[in-house]
């Protein structure tokens, strides 16, 4: 049968192998555009400064180098076994302190020890965290830490941060001048040091709330008596006792206390004893406002609101509508603290993985660039023969 024409393979094979063939060109499209990147690196510069301008920027397979405090504390370590058998590898992550959740860096490991010096210099592939191939085991990891970032401010350094807001989420100027928002799950907590002291009056010393109470009212300075004694070893007791009357008052408290023979000198039950009285407001973010340049917000269940002077008394401060209302002067410190939450739209860096490394993948993205392109072509020359 000489001169059979030969038969030409079905068009569906070259379809099939040009729409694998197509995957497989997108999905290694990244290695060969960080290979076209060049040998030096984009210098990104200080870690805080680079979140602070937003990390809007495409950087996708780029290469760049970024300093900043790596968090050596809750390293990660995650072992990679190869599919095909053979030796596996060992890949440090880094959380980056000043990212937050939004920068990580993986470094390869030789050893299974964990390093615990690094120089804060990450030079490398720079990638979304999204499309890491391990994010789900470095969200897993870093979110299970239930790390908390805690930065220190100013009461004025509040009071205009909340002057400024909008919506729920408030930007504050730290103590060391760096911005931090705080979202929905921050928490802002305020310390006030009390006008008052706390008077403690051991019940082995006094032998009812009624004689402790009375020592307390020989001092002549305005107290209050809290009407429930929840403590089992001493009487408590809150006096606006001025700070150079205190050491008259507490020797005064001394002499009026009956020591048991015996008695143990750290023994609280025994004695008498002045505390400073500093009380702390934690309070989340998004719930602190400020109303005729005064914090208000919503004290806890346990808060004590502290206390008012009046008619040479002292009465617990009253809520208004419910919040506790504080001015700025009566606040001793800020402390901000922070979940950190891994961020699906941070980076984090391939530490060590340059340009020229990924010659081989540059090399099969080509091969199967061709074998693309010939199941075109022969696409192509099938349609024209069934036209002709």
């Amino acid at each position: 049968m000489a001169g059979a024409p030969r038969r030409r393979r079905s068009p569906i094979i070259d379809v099939a192998v040009v729409a694998l063939g197509g995957y497989l060109l997108y999905w290694m499209f990244g290695d060969v555009r960080y290979f076209l990147q060049g040998s030096e690196p984009r210098d990104l510069g200080d870690a805080a400064a680079f979140v602070e301008k937003g990390l809007a920027e495409d950087l996708d397979d780029s290469y760049v180098v970024l300093r900043g405090t790596p968090d050596v504390q809750h390293a990660a370590r995650l072992r990679i076994e190869p599919k095909g058998g053979g030796s596996g590898r060992t890949i440090g992550y880094l959380r980056i302190i000043e990212g937050g959740g939004s920068l990580f860096a993986a470094i390869p490991r030789t050893t299974e020890a964990a390093p615990q010096q690094f120089e804060g210099v990450f030079e490398g592939r720079i990638r979304r965290l999204a499309d890491s191939p391990n994010f789900v085991a470095i969200q897993q990891h870093f979110d299970g830490e239930r790390i908390v970032e805690e930065r220190d401010a100013t009461p004025a350094a509040l009071l205009d941060a909340l002057g400024k807001r909008q919506g729920d989420a408030l930007t504050v100027v730290d103590t060391a001048g760096e911005s931090i928002t705080l979202g929905t799950k921050a928490t802002v907590t305020l310390v006030v040091e009390q006008p008052d002291v706390q008077i403690q009056l051991g019940r082995s010393s006094f032998d009812s709330q009624a004689s402790a109470e009375a020592a307390v009212a020989a001092l002549g300075f305005p107290y209050y008596a809290p009407p429930e004694q929840t403590s089992t070893r001493f009487y408590s007791f809150y006096v606006r006792l001025p700070a150079g009357e205190r050491e008259s008052a507490q020797a005064k408290l001394s002499v009026a206390a009956v020591i048991p023979e015996g008695a143990k000198p750290a023994d609280p039950s025994v004695g008498a004893v002045i505390l400073p009285w500093i009380t702390s407001y934690p309070v989340p973010a998004s719930d602190i406002t400020v109303e005729d340049g005064k914090f208000s917000f919503v004290p806890g269940d346990n808060a004590k609101p502290g206390f008012d002077l009046q008619d040479g008394k002292l009465v617990p401060r009253p809520l208004q509508a419910g919040r506790l209302v504080l001015a700025p002067g009566d606040v001793k410190a800020v402390r901000l603290e922070r979940p950190v939450v891994v961020d699906p739209q941070g980076y984090v860096i391939d530490v060590g993985v340059r340009p020229r490394d990924r010659w081989l993948e540059v090399a099969m993205w080509c091969l199967v660039l061709l074998v693309v392109g010939w199941n075109v072509a022969s696409l192509v020359a099938g349609w024209r023969a069934r036209r002709a």
